[in-house]
């Protein structure tokens, strides 16, 4: 006789409906599995999940012997049930079975249909409200209007109401009560978000307490957090909670900036700038610095807006290598089909752009950060201008712009009447493609048409609108491609990987990432995406849009969804979703649609052959250095008692040193996301620690133990100007900011146009792990490998890092083949010299 057991799953429940099912004959046992965890934003949740046992599952009676994450398997009908289970089975009588896995959630939610224009302005009506109520949830604030309403209209004669105009006109009467209502019912939602802005997202003491012993008030800030962890924030709720980025001290830092030039320019030059910096105190800087703190006083920050439109907008160079960003994918990934491959990567950054429209991405640090850039991740267009960009965003978009040999196509990745195409579907439309484009390809002109936005700013300006605005078959085209989600790029290269003993073929994927080989990146676009013939992926990120820690959790969300949500079918049954194209035409799905471009004349064909040869051009003098060491990672680094990121900046000082035989200026962008539309600070590494450090590792006669202790100092003193940054004190955005003031003034200021005249010879960033989602010490293959820039100045370096889990660090290390002083591969030798021998110190 078959066994019956009890089927179902529950989260978060304890008192769940039972049902129970007939199990196959040949089953044995039954099984319960608990597990006790958080959920995306930290609530403890209970999983439980009833049913049959394969033998794969249970081979005989007991349970794991954890009890917050368990199976237990028992032989008798209906024995798995919560509480029959635990009565009849001892816990802990055997370990049958492995650890159960951390439950796989989705970073954002499996949206199942594209939302109509009217469903669009639904939610962002709510998200609206809910953004100036949070952490009122709006259906709580609508209850508490309708009972002080019903209140008014049972007591007429209340003293609230005897305090305004009495009338006999029902509709005004109406009105009276309902703006009392809602006004009242707004007051507690009001003083509890004066006392959130003005305390517990004002507040930045716990940065500088010791953990171990915090003082009263970040206690009472961590149980006010505690206490919101109940009614976890949409991406955007606490925007207008971020309290506004202060204006430093001037005076303080002038004096930081003369300390970490000293040790880098000449002393008649020191004596110089330090001569300017005094009189710029006493003149001009009193004036700009006023005017400063006056143009904060009216806008949510006074950096943002003037670093996106002189930094980036103004900006006249190709964007590519100049105002991009790249990365490639993991150290090894799944094996899959191009067209499977190709379905992921659509599925997963259309559900991504929803997440991020519906405000349903969880945001970082529960709030505390801005998360206003996001909108601007997806479905958005940088057009040129003759002296200006400016960026478009088309808010929800419902298909992707394909470059596929040498011929653009528009995708949906939903059916006309907004149905989301799922993954086998995406799949076939795909495979369709493939089969199709090998009938079709684009050998003429056409076929590098993207070469156009590879060009100078000002004079794609002027080809756009000849070749494209003037020409109505071509707008079209236009239109779709710059409106796509993302432009994705099939490239035909097959060497693209991470192979340890061949890492060349890693600084080949890295820098064509970067730089695309003339033709195949449609630069305007805030997202590319490129793969290539063996599966291998990367993208390019326009950066006047966002900055890394978008990027990062974009990336890692992504990551995450490909290895662990959706994962991967074995090739056998990828293979079967293959047909040539056949499937996608059966089941009636929306095919991919060729975009129709003309050659508008002859100047054209001229214009696009000039770019391409160009870019080309470029992006050969690109000299690539990737860099994945293998030794150890941040765990060893933490042993040592040092900041990891303090600890590679170390190492970069000194392996620049050696390279160069000087101190350089060196920049390493800093979060200050605590402030509201906030983006970064520089975080100038060279100091007098820092240079002492390097000193000291260049000379025979210390000791270890000295040198131990300048690192560690030189380590102490980095994350003290991280934290200085983090709270608004930095010194670049300052000086920024006066500088541009100062010309829009028509102020001189012989000190602040020494500042920016002097190059950053070092440009470095490190990218940082912003959900924890992959275990990368488990999973050892799902690490990413990181992301790349190009040098900010022709004899420069440009150093992108991150560390992967404990065992490994990525860098990889950018320069132009045309300086004579720079070699990113030279560079690299004294990279992992300097790692090697600073750990050697500890041993």
């Amino acid at each position: 006789m078959a066994l019956t057991c009890y089927d179902y799953m529950v989260t978060s429940s304890w008192n769940p409906t039972h049902a129970t099912v007939e199990c196959p004959p040949d089953t044995k046992f039954c099984y319960s599995s608990y597990l006790e965890t958080e959920d995306l934003y930290g609530n403890n949740t209970k999983i439980e999940a009833h049913s049959c046992a394969s033998a794969a599952v249970c081979q005989e009676t007991g349970c794991g012997t954890n009890p917050k994450d368990y199976i237990c398997c028992c032989a008798q009908d209906t024995c798995n049930s919560s509480l029959k289970l635990r009565m009849t089975v001892k816990e802990g009588s055997h370990d049958p079975i492995k650890k159960k896995e951390k439950p796989i959630i989705s970073p954002f939610p499996l949206y199942k249909h594209y939302p109509s224009r009217f469903e669009q302005i639904v939610y962002q009506t709510y998200n609206a409200v809910e953004n100036r109520m949070w952490p009122v949830r709006p259906l709580y604030y609508g209850m508490a209007a309708t009972a002080i309403a019903a209140y008014h209209w049972r007591n007429p004669s209340n003293y609230l109401l005897n305090l305004l105009p009495q009338t006999e006109n029902v509709m005004l009467e109406t009105l009276k009560i309902t703006v009392l209502s809602l006004g009242s019912a707004y007051i507690p939602v009001f003083v509890i978000r004066r006392f959130l802005k003005h305390f517990y997202f004002s507040y930045k003491g716990f940065l500088f307490d010791n953990p171990k012993k915090p003082s009263i008030t970040t206690r009472i800030w961590g149980i006010v957090r505690a206490v919101l962890s109940f009614c976890p924030p949409r991406l955007q709720s606490c925007e207008r909670l971020l309290p506004t980025q202060p204006v430093p001290n001037l005076q303080e830092n002038v004096a930081k900036y003369l300390e970490s030039i000293k040790h880098i320019v000449g002393k008649d030059e020191l004596d110089l700038i330090t001569e300017q910096g005094e009189k710029f105190l006493k003149e001009e800087g009193k004036k700009l610095q006023m005017y400063a703190r006056l143009y904060s006083l009216f806008t949510t920050n006074y950096v943002s807006d003037f670093w996106r439109k002189y930094v980036y907008l103004y900006g006249r160079d190709p964007l590519l290598i100049n105002s991009s960003v790249a990365h490639v994918d993991l150290f090894r990934d799944a094996p899959a089909m191009r067209a499977v491959r190709a379905a992921h990567v659509v599925a997963i950054e259309s559900l991504s752009q929803m997440a991020i429209h519906r405000q349903n991405y969880k945001p970082l640090g529960d709030g505390l950060l801005c998360a206003c850039h996001y909108d601007n991740m997806y479905a958005v267009n940088r057009v040129p201008g003759e002296t200006i960009d400016n960026l478009v965003n088309y808010g929800t978009s419902n298909h992707v712009a394909i470059l596929l040999k040498g011929n653009i196509y528009k995708m949906q990745y939903c059916d006309d009447r907004g149905k989301m195409y799922t993954l086998d579907e995406l799949t076939k439309i795909f495979d369709e493609l493939f089969t199709r484009a090998e009938l079709e390809p684009q050998n003429g002109p056409l076929a590098h048409i993207c070469a156009l936005t590879s060009d100078r700013r000002d004079q794609w300006h002027q080809n756009r609108r000849r070749f494209f605005l003037e020409n109505v078959k071509n707008k079209k085209a236009l239109e779709i491609i710059e409106s796509a989600v993302f432009f994705f790029t099939m490239d035909e290269e097959d060497d693209w990987d991470y192979e340890a003993n061949h890492p060349e073929k890693l600084d080949n994927f890295m820098r064509n990432m970067l730089t695309g080989n003339g033709s195949n990146r449609w630069a305007d676009k805030s997202l590319n995406y490129i793969m290539n013939k063996n599966t291998r992926c990367g993208g390019t990120t326009e950066h006047s849009i966002a900055d890394g820690s978008e990027f990062d959790h974009i990336m890692e969300n992504f990551v995450y969804m490909d290895t662990k949500v959706f994962s991967y079918k074995p090739l056998e049954e990828q293979q079967k979703l293959l047909s040539n194209g056949r499937f996608a035409k059966e089941e009636g799905l929306k095919l991919a649609e060729k975009l129709q471009i003309d050659l508008v004349n002859a100047e054209m064909v001229t214009e696009i052959e000039r770019c391409r040869v160009t870019a080309m051009t470029a992006g050969q003098d690109v000299d690539m250095a990737t860099t994945v060491y293998r030794e150890w990672g941040k765990g060893r680094i933490k042993k040592c008692g040092c900041s990891p990121d303090a600890f590679v900046q170390m190492a970069i000082q000194l392996a620049v040193y050696r390279d160069q035989g000087r101190f350089v200026f060196t920049y390493e962008p800093a979060s200050v996301r605590f402030y509201r539309n906030s983006r970064t600070e520089t975080l100038r590494t060279v100091g007098e620690e820092s240079c002492q450090f390097v000193k000291a590792m260049e000379d025979s006669t210390k000791e270890k133990s000295e040198r131990i202790k300048l690192l560690k100092k030189a380590c102490e003193a980095h994350v003290n100007k991280n934290k200085d940054c983090m709270i608004g004190k930095g010194i670049d955005r300052h000086f920024f900011v006066l500088y541009v003031l100062s010309k829009g003034f028509g102020i001189s200021s012989p000190f602040l146009e020494t500042i920016f005249s002097q190059k950053w010879f070092l440009s470095t960033s490190h990218v940082p792990n912003v959900t924890g989602q992959i275990d990368e010490d488990k999973d050892i293959d799902f690490s990413w490998i990181g992301a790349c820039f190009g040098a900010v100045t022709k004899d420069g370096y440009g150093i992108c890092y991150r560390f992967a889990g404990n065992h490994s660090i990525c860098a990889h290390i950018s320069s132009y083949h045309s300086a004579e002083n720079t070699d990113s591969h030279r560079f690299q030798r004294e990279f992992i010299k300097a790692l090697n021998e600073m750990a050697e110190m500890f041993e």
